[in-house]
């Protein structure tokens, strides 16, 4: 129990949260104040009263955490956001990685960001034994800042300064993916606030049918709201309503990863299991469960290792290009990249390398985009850079849009936390009418009414 007291106290002081004697004692005022006229409504007698009290005090710090670390990651995005198109327009005009950070540094204001660009420019200028220091001084960004789209932007910018080469089109990509991803998350959060307005709504609608018993009851002269069960059965009701509420805000508390590392882990086990799938029946609906389920994935990811293979094809040829993007790719495509390297090691002008990538999956796009790579690796193809592109435009609105259905699909888990309290509404309602009309034949029974 200290253990997690503990974490939770370090958790709070990560997101920014400073405690004051004053504030918390305030803020539980304000929730034992507030427990207590629900309590009165429903006509709660000490014992209950007392622990709706301990579950309130109990759930207080975690809804804090919540609060502040709602706060800490919009505060994260917008300053990832801003730092992201500031980099790329500075580095269109400088191309050097120390004077785009410098540039960037200089528009933020004290705090995170400012003292993590701070660092990384330190690095870069009292580094004199490294090979790489700017790359490392960038990985220090993509540390605190864990982003896919941040990670492939200093690729492309540490590559371009030490290679040069045509950039213009490729920043115009980088810059459109920044603002799909940042369209896409300012979607996400404001969904997030509705569904949470829509949560607290049901649990407020329940609670006040729930006291239409108790109004019936006293417009009959009867008392249902003292009896001990209909006590038990409140409090029961009472607390998991706040234990509802808590875990929709854990669930809508607005970030703005979009890579989830736990996520992408279950990926990669779905994928493990759906290469293991047989020919049974219960396989065969397993795996067409599975297929559907990954090839969505595979949809949003794909735009984004192709991004990082163009930028590799502006100085290396397709198959040392496809090598390279291994390291950086998304979890998802590496055991498939690995077989397409591995045949391509053995014969680089192999085209079933190409045509069985994801080969298992009905991806369209993919399919035409490694036919077009095979072209280009024969130099069979047209211009390269111009094809690249088109289909990087063609894959971002693809991927744009199988992210933003993910989100949607994510969001709509949360239906059944918006049933839930009309669920324990629901029982409570019965409960009490089954104890109003036990208490109205017994009082018929003894001439009372």
């Amino acid at each position: 129990m200290a253990g997690n007291r503990k974490q939770l106290s370090d958790e709070l002081a990560a997101y920014g949260y400073v405690f004051s004697p004053k504030q918390a004692f305030f803020r539980y005022l304000f929730v034992i104040l507030g427990l207590f006229l629900l309590g009165r409504f429903f006509g709660l007698h000490v014992i209950p009263q007392i622990i709706l009290f301990i579950a309130g005090m109990i759930i207080l710090p975690l809804l804090l955490r919540n609060t502040y670390r709602n706060r800490y990651y919009q505060q994260k995005f917008s300053d990832l956001n801003i730092y992201m198109e500031q980099f790329l327009y500075s580095f269109m005009k400088s191309r050097k990685v120390l004077t785009s950070l410098e540039d960037t540094h200089d528009i933020f204001e004290e705090g995170e960001m400012k003292k993590t660009l701070e660092k990384a420019i330190d690095h870069i200028k009292n580094t004199y034994n490294e090979s790489d220091f700017e790359e490392k001084a960038l990985k220090g960004i993509e540390k605190e800042y864990p982003y896919e789209g941040l990670t492939v932007m200093h690729r492309f910018a540490l590559r371009t300064e030490a290679l040069g080469g045509e950039y213009s089109e490729s920043i115009e990509l980088l810059l459109e993916s920044r603002r799909m991803w940042a369209d896409r998350v300012y979607s996400l959060q404001q969904e997030k606030k509705v569904k949470r307005r829509e949560i607290v709504l049901s649990i407020i609608t329940s609670l006040l049918l729930c006291s239409m018993i108790y109004y019936m009851a006293g417009q009959m002269n009867l008392d249902v709201s003292a009896n001990p069960f209909a006590q038990a059965v409140t409090v029961v009701v009472l607390v998991l309503d706040l234990l509802i509420y808590y875990k929709a805000d854990s669930l809508l508390t607005a970030g703005y990863l979009a890579d989830d590392k736990d996520k992408e882990k279950e990926y990669l086990r779905q994928y493990e299991r759906f290469q293991k799938y047989g020919n049974g029946i219960l396989d065969s609906l397993g795996k067409r469960t599975a297929k559907k389920h990954l090839q969505e994935h595979i949809k949003a990811c794909f735009p984004e290792w192709l991004m990082q293979l163009s930028l590799l094809m502006q100085s290396e040829n397709v198959q040392v290009a496809i090598f390279k993007s291994y390291d950086n790719a998304p979890a998802i495509l590496k055991p498939a990249l690995k077989e397409m390297i591995g045949a391509l090691r053995i014969d680089p002008n192999d085209k079933r390398a190409y045509m069985n990538f994801l080969s298992e999956f009905t991806l369209p796009e993919v399919r035409s985009t490694m036919k077009m790579l095979y072209s280009i690796s024969e130099g069979k193809g047209g211009e390269a850079r111009g094809q690249i592109s088109e289909i990087i435009k063609r894959n971002q609105e693809m991927s744009d849009k199988a992210k933003r259905q993910q989100n949607s699909d994510s969001l709509a888990g949360m239906y059944a936390l918006f049933l839930a309290p009309q669920l324990t509404g629901g029982l409570k309602l019965v409960c009490d009418m089954i104890l109003l009309f036990a208490v109205y034949m017994g009082s018929m029974a003894t001439g009372i009414v």
